[in-house]
């Protein structure tokens, strides 16, 4: 009996999904890899965890990435669950206050303007609890031509001494972040939105 229970937990071990890998080895590589990249903005730290997923010959934006949440949950801005970003301090991002923290970071794409939600839920799958009714900041933004990039990439391009954008690049399309840190030399920030 014991040798039938024992047969039958193996069995169920390598054919469920954590040991799949999508049809390959469970040693296989990950195919959308996960990263990491931070930034000192000023006197705070703004790093982003995300997973990368590659373009492989797919048409992306209105097709793999549904326009207009079409899932209907909003997409997770990268891949194997929330893209997550952290917030030392309070900082202002696209001229909007926000909070310091760990936010679930996920988007709205459609042809034109994008939403971008910033979401209290930080947990790396809070996508699939997600409710609007826990978002931190929604903003609206354009999404800009870009040269092709075959892996979803999150890069800082430091902007001033306070100021840094951060840009979500994937395929033909960037999308842009300027974000302000506070001023902790004055005892005041430079918040534009308060």
């Amino acid at each position: 009996m014991y040798r039938k229970i024992l047969l039958a937990l193996t069995l169920v071990a390598f054919t469920s999904p954590a040991f799949a890998h999508d049809g390959k080895h469970p040693d296989a590589p990950n195919p959308s890899p996960n990263a990491t990249t931070s930034q000192e903005v000023g006197y705070t730290k703004v790093s982003v965890k995300y997973g990368r997923p590659g373009v492989k010959g797919r048409e992306i934006w209105g097709k793999l990435v549904e326009y207009n949440g079409g899932d209907p949950r909003p997409w997770v801005a990268g891949a194997n669950g929330s893209t997550i970003i952290t917030f030392d301090d309070d900082i202002t991002i696209n001229g909007k206050s926000l909070k310091a923290g760990s936010y679930g970071l996920h988007m709205i794409p459609s042809k034109d303007d994008w939403i971008i939600i910033f979401n209290s839920d930080a947990s790396r799958f809070g996508i699939m609890k997600y409710t609007p009714k826990t978002d931190a900041l929604r903003l609206t933004v354009t999404p800009k031509r870009a040269p092709f990039q075959e892996w979803l990439a999150y890069e800082f391009d430091k902007t001033g001494e306070l100021t840094a954008t951060l840009s979500m690049h994937w395929e033909n399309l960037k999308v842009d972040l300027d974000i302000v840190g506070p001023d902790k030399r004055t005892g005041k920030d430079k918040h534009a939105d308060h």
